[in-house]
This record gives structure tokens, C-alpha cells and sequence, in this order.
């Protein structure tokens, strides 16, 4: 006699959500999901995934502002629409797209043990648990570290220490790899391998960098236009970004034989307090005409230099030149001009109350023609496929993903001859990924400089170019961008 099947601990029917300003994204979805199980949430940006891991974890049925929901959820038998968010996060821990959405004690220690404390740990059993999350994700050498101080990837990996110390019963996690390098992300599935097979946590993760988890998770779940449209045996087919043939895009290697556009020379910086420099001694040249991709490990500075060329950090030693000029005692405005700026977090960027609103912003206080604005806006809403979402779209309202595009459509609506991008990819998937890195392209085919940091190799060969490698603080490495 075979032993009774156990209850799926989520069990979903026919759930459907409606957004106020966007309409319909998920649509009478089933999903049942069994104690112990590895599931992989993939589909294309906007198809539905975060929203249905908050409905998983009640916090989608609780915020009654931004939509409504239909349909049963039972999540460890519990309702949770009828639940106490704080109840549910007992049993159903989350690590959200963005760690600062979540981290908000200083130091890291004092981070993992808040979810303790709430938890009523008995004291003289905390301290093992925290170090035993600690070590399981990898920042046991960061508990004494101030958490404004952590790179996104450490924060990204403090934010699951917190939620794995609380021992849930289900892990959800959102684009979970997203601001870490490569060696980070196979750290970090092989982390949650290990806690899903040796303490039977039910995983569930949504990621478009899946090539990581298609080869650990027991099954995969892809969405697309809020339905899903494969629930089986991981697969990689249809999975991969398109490939393109980098030769005769005047993106490539070579140094171009054009002016220099940015340049950074002799960067020195030290955050207040820090033991050591962030920059130490950084030199780097973009030109006309040149894509360049900025790698490194988590840590290394990448962000730190970024932040230097449009005057958001001002160097201890060094120089920054846009256009050949010194950027020193200009203000943020007058530098915004001639480079367009994405940080690496969209949700810092965003504030007007509506994707037209949002795009439409620099380039009005730039001092764009209403013709000129209006034809450079529905130019980038249609490259980044905004479209289809709509311009009355508030958009904090909108997935991590689609915030990212609506970021980056504000910067490229600009027309700056210099353009700087902090992992632009952060919630894309790879036919967006593709697009974009298209599009760059041809923004330095006009003449213009394109500099990106990102941990994505794909992406990184999409766009090709010459890839500078900075470790330490300092530019150690310089090539060809390889996949």
C-alpha cells in the first residue's frame, strides 16, 4: 500500500489579480506546490511572477490600494487574505528583488537576530542560529560590519541570512541573484540546494538568471501573460537569450580611434570611516563611439566609481573629465547635461506619479522642444516595450523589471553624448536583455560613450565591447567582453 500523498503546502485556484492602473496580471492561475519542493518561477518581465509570490506570502491580498485579488490561496493551510502578514511570516519567509526594501538595522549581526527577537528565541540559543545562517549563506565574515557599508550582493545575501535564521517552512525568493557576481550566485544556489535537500524547505524562486537553478530545482513553472504556460521537469530549451554577431559593430575591443568622452584618472576614494580606500588609484578612458563593460566581484568598487562621474562622489585624488572638461565644483544639474546616470536601485530614481510623468522629466529641464520631448519619449516607451503597459501607469506600481525599464527610458530620453549604466539588467529577461543591449549599441554607433557595470555574462557579451576588470579598487584587467 503506497503512503498517502501529502498536502501541498501552497495550494492556488483560479487566482486571479487586477492592478487599478494596469489592469489584469495573473488570470485564474492553479499552482500546487508539495512540502519539500525546488520550484523555478520563470517568464518574461511584467508576466506576472512577484505578484504571485505576494499573493503566496499575503502581501498583495493586504495592500488593497494597489489592486484586487480573486480565487483561493491555502499557504501551510492558512488563508492568506485572512491571515496577519506578520502571523504568515512565521511560516513563509521572502527576500525581495531589492535587499534595502528589507534591511534596516546598522550592523549585520543585529539584521539576522531582529527576526529572532520577534520570534521570542530564547536568548541563549540565538547566537547559534544566527551563526548558523550566517555560515549557511556566506557572511560570517560580515556580522561586525555596518550594513550601509555591505556592496548590494552582501546585502542581497544578509537579507536571506535574516530570513533562513527564522527556520520557515517556505522560502520565496525574487530574483534572489540579482547584484551578484558569479561566483556569489553558484554560492548562493548551492546554499539553498543544500537547506532544500538536508532540511526539506520548500524553495520557491523567481529568476531570469535561471541557468543556475535550471540544473538544482525539482521543476519549473513559467509564466507568461500572467497564465502558466509550462509546469514540469526543468528544461533549458526556448530558455536562452538570442545570440548576435558581434563583428562590424564598431563596439568591439579596439580602443577607437575617437576623442575620449569620460575619463577617470587616478581615482582615490575613501567612504568616512572605512579602514580602507573603496578606489585606489582607478584610471579608465571611454570614447566616442565605444561600448565598455565594467566587471568585477561584489565589493570591488564598480558602483563606488560610477557614482564619481556625475559628481554624486567627489574623489579624494584624481580627476573626472566628461568631454574633455574637469567635472570638479560643477553641481549634479549641470553635469546631468551631458551624462545620463542609472544607479543601480530603479526605485531610487522613480518619483512622478506617472510613466509618461517619469520619462518625460529630464528632458523637460533639459530644455527640450515640446516636439523634441514628445518624440524622444514615445522613441524609448517603444524601444523598452512601455507601450503596452501605458503612459497613465504609476510607476512605482509596476514590477521590478518594468520600474527597471522605465528607469532606464528616463536616461536614454536625455540624449546625453555620455551614458552610465549600474546593472541595467536587474529584472529583465533575456528577449529585454537583448533589446536593450541592442540599443546601446546603437547609441555608441552615434558617437556617444556607453559605460555599464553588470555580473551578467550573457548581457556582457551581448553588448561586446572592451571589458575593464577592477579589483580592489584598481582597473587590473582589460579585454573583450566573452560570454
Amino acid at each position: 500500500m503506497r503512503p498517502p500523498r501529502p498536502d501541498p503546502i501552497i495550494d492556488i485556484r483560479g487566482l486571479s489579480c487586477t492592478y487599478q492602473d494596469r489592469g489584469t496580471v495573473l488570470r485564474d492561475l492553479d499552482l500546487s506546490i508539495k512540502p519539500g519542493e525546488f520550484v523555478l518561477l520563470t517568464g518574461p518581465s511584467g508576466a506576472g511572477k512577484s505578484t504571485l509570490l505576494r499573493c503566496i506570502n499575503g502581501l498583495f491580498q493586504h495592500d488593497g490600494i494597489q489592486g484586487t485579488a480573486t480565487g483561493d490561496v491555502r499557504v501551510c493551510g492558512k488563508d492568506p487574505a485572512a491571515t496577519r502578514v506578520c502571523d504568515l511570516a512565521r511560516l513563509v519567509g521572502t527576500v525581495f528583488q531589492d535587499p534595502d526594501h528589507q534591511l534596516f538595522s546598522s550592523d549585520v549581526e543585529s539584521e539576522i537576530a531582529f527576526g529572532l527577537e520577534q520570534l521570542g528565541t530564547d536568548p541563549a540559543k540565538m547566537k547559534g542560529r544566527i551563526d548558523e545562517a550566517a555560515g549557511a549563506v556566506g557572511v560570517g565574515h560580515l556580522l561586525q560590519r555596518e550594513v550601509n557599508a555591505l556592496s548590494w550582493g552582501e546585502r542581497q545575501r544578509v537579507a536571506i541570512a535574516s530570513v533562513v535564521a527564522m527556520r520557515p517552512s517556505v522560502l520565496l525568493l525574487d530574483e534572489p541573484t540579482s547584484g551578484i557576481d558569479q561566483s556569489g550566485a553558484g554560492h548562493l544556489v548551492s546554499v539553498l540546494k543544500r537547506l532544500n535537500e538536508e532540511t526539506g524547505l520548500t524553495i520557491v524562486v523567481a529568476e531570469h538568471r535561471y541557468e543556475h537553478f535550471s540544473r538544482v530545482c525539482s521543476r519549473l513553472v513559467s509564466v507568461q501573460d500572467g497564465a502558466i504556460c509550462y509546469d514540469g521537469p526543468p528544461v533549458s530549451a526556448g530558455l536562452q537569450a538570442p545570440e548576435r554577431d558581434p563583428a562590424g559593430d564598431g563596439t568591439g575591443s579596439e580602443v577607437p580611434d575617437r576623442p575620449p568622452l569620460l575619463s577617470f584618472e587616478g581615482i582615490v576614494y575613501t567612504y568616512p570611516g572605512a579602514a580602507r580606500p573603496a578606489l585606489n588609484g582607478a584610471t579608465l578612458t571611454v570614447h566616442a563611439g565605444e561600448v565598455v563593460v565594467l566587471a568585477g566581484p561584489n565589493g570591488s568598487g564598480k558602483s563606488t566609481l560610477l557614482r564619481h562621474v556625475n559628481g554624486l562622489l567627489t574623489p579624494d585624488r584624481g580627476t573626472v573629465r566628461v568631454g574633455g572638461e574637469e567635472i570638479r565644483g560643477k553641481s549634479v544639474a549641470e553635469i546631468a547635461s551631458s551624462v545620463g546616470f542609472l544607479a543601480q536601485h530603479a526605485d531610487t530614481q522613480l518619483f512622478a506619479e506617472t510613466i509618461e510623468d517619469e520619462i518625460s522629466f529630464a528632458p523637460e529641464n533639459l530644455g527640450f522642444s515640446p516636439e523634441k520631448k514628445e518624440a524622444s519619449v514615445g522613441r524609448v516607451m517603444n524601444a523598452l516595450g512601455l507601450d503596452r503597459i501605458g503612459r497613465l501607469a504609476h510607476p512605482l506600481n509596476l514590477s521590478v523589471g518594468e520600474k527597471q525599464r522605465v528607469a532606464i527610458a528616463g536616461i536614454l530620453a536625455m540624449e546625453t553624448p555620455v551614458l552610465v549604466l549600474d546593472e541595467p539588467t536587474l529584472g529583465l529577461d533575456p528577449a529585454r536583455k537583448a533589446g536593450l543591449a541592442e540599443g546601446l549599441r546603437r547609441y555608441a554607433r552615434d558617437g556617444k560613450a556607453v559605460l555599464v557595470t553588470t555580473h551578467d555574462r550573457e548581457f556582457a557579451a551581448l553588448l561586446g565591447g572592451r571589458e575593464v576588470r577592477i579589483q580592489d579598487g584598481t582597473i587590473v584587467q582589460i579585454g573583450r567582453a566573452e560570454q
